[in-house]
């Protein structure tokens, strides 16, 4: 019997026979015994390397606080009444604030959305809107070498304090996502957020869980560093999504100690590659987000193995984005890669008017189903996925096993409960579309 997470519970399931689990890609969910706005509290009492919020305050202030958007599992409903707190208490009334959700090049939250997302009441108080990185108002902040004048979101730019807010996770490119993505792509400029990830995206160490020598963070880190934000609060979760601790203070402090902390939580030592993964893509279950279980799971199966993905996604894919990877994979084969090579090459994205986690979704989903058996397990709405990406699919767990195991006798199995928090480590390069 073998356990995957599921924010319905756990997905109990009975391997093949023959099937033997090499090792479970897991770490016990730590001891939590404060709720995210006690442990708020604390952080804000206790700052990593910088002043407290309230000494970086005063009366006539204009404060700018980035949320992140619900992609990410940050509990902002619990973190924005202590800081908002701190800010009223320093004398800066709510038409002095004005919150951004740092949605990047995300589609904007609606307005039911950011209810849910901040509480009715700082709704019915506070400026709150969606970052627009196509805005004409955004706001050059400086420049760098590749990249040219970089602008941000206007009300940040132009705010004498600059807060943000959201957690520290593994993340398939950037090694960890919070800290410096809040602000990049969170707030940033599209040419720039374009740029970047279509420069980095290939590189062999710009992997889930790795920071040292990783191009997409450092770049990352140096786009984010020209924002000027004063102040950062940061989430971290355990392997069940509970936040365990929250950290406030410098933005590359606190992302720094959190890392760490993420990386011993979070992070597992593999023993080898098996012939078949099987991950949960929770906690994500919007959207291309799911596929941040491919990164992974793939980094633990043998070439050639099976990837099977469960999903509780119960929205369909937008049209947009299946016609897109209809597009791209053409005929499929060694001409579509050589085609998103070429473009990689030059920094183009492979579909020009998409979203950048499109295009992102697209590089991974061309480079998973070359090397691997994909399957994508689930709602009857990923059965369109499953045709456009060139993969199978299967209703059940039950059902995707019982076919998996007629072609594949005997096998070594990965068990990754958590594809969307949990990381492995490895010791070679994981290559995607370049070796």
């Amino acid at each position: 019997m073998i356990k995957l997470l599921q924010k319905k519970g756990e997905l109990e399931v009975h391997l093949p026979s023959k099937w033997k689990v090499a090792q479970t890609i897991f770490k016990e969910p730590a001891q939590v015994d404060a709720s995210p706005s006690e442990l708020m509290k604390t952080a804000l009492d206790n700052p990593v390397g910088a002043p407290r919020l309230e000494e970086l305050l005063k009366p006539g202030s204009k404060v700018a606080v980035v949320v992140d958007d619900m992609t990410r599992h940050t509990p902002v409903k619990d973190l924005l009444p202590p800081l908002l707190e701190v800010i009223d208490g320093a004398g800066i009334p709510p038409e002095d604030v004005d919150i951004v959700i740092g949605v990047g090049t995300h589609r904007p939250m609606t307005t039911d959305e950011i209810k849910e997302r901040v509480g009715a009441g700082i709704v019915k108080s506070y400026r709150i809107q969606n970052h627009d990185a196509h805005s004409s108002e955004l706001v050059v902040m400086g420049e760098l070498p590749g990249y040219g004048p970089v602008s941000f979101n206007a009300a940040v730019a132009r705010a004498d304090v600059k807060v943000i807010a959201g957690s520290i996770v593994p993340h398939v490119h950037n090694g960890f996502g919070g800290g410096p993505k809040n602000i990049m792509p969170g707030i940033c400029n599209f040419d720039t957020i374009r740029r970047h990830h279509m420069k980095n995206v290939l590189h062999h160490r710009a992997r889930v869980g790795i920071v040292e020598g990783n191009p997409f963070l450092k770049d990352t880190v140096e786009i984010a560093k020209l924002a000027g934000v004063n102040f950062a609060v940061q989430c971290l979760g355990d392997t069940m999504g509970q936040i365990y601790e929250v950290l406030a203070g410098d933005v590359f402090g606190v992302y720094g100690l959190g890392i760490e902390k993420q990386k011993k939580y979070l992070g597992v030592q593999v023993s080898g590659r098996s012939d078949v993964t099987l991950v949960s893509s929770h906690p994500y279950d919007e959207g291309v987000q799911i596929m941040k279980a491919f990164m992974p799971s793939a980094m633990v199966t043998k070439d050639g193995g099976s990837i099977l993905v469960i999903t509780e996604l119960k929205d369909p894919l937008p049209d947009f984005f299946l016609d897109s990877v209809r597009k791209v994979r053409g005929k499929g084969g060694s001409e579509a890669e050589a085609g998103a090579l070429e473009k990689l090459k030059h920094y183009e994205p492979l579909i020009e008017e998409a979203a950048m986690d499109f295009n992102m979704a697209i590089i991974l989903i061309l480079a998973i189903t070359r090397r691997f058996k994909l399957v994508l397990v689930g709602h009857e709405v990923l059965r369109d996925a499953a045709k456009a990406i060139g993969c199978r699919y299967s209703p059940d767990l039950s059902t995707a096993l019982k076919e998996e195991s007629s072609r594949v006798k005997e096998a070594s199995v990965s068990i990754i409960p958590a594809g969307g928090y949990i990381f492995p480590i490895i010791s070679e390069p994981f290559y995607l579309l370049e070796n």
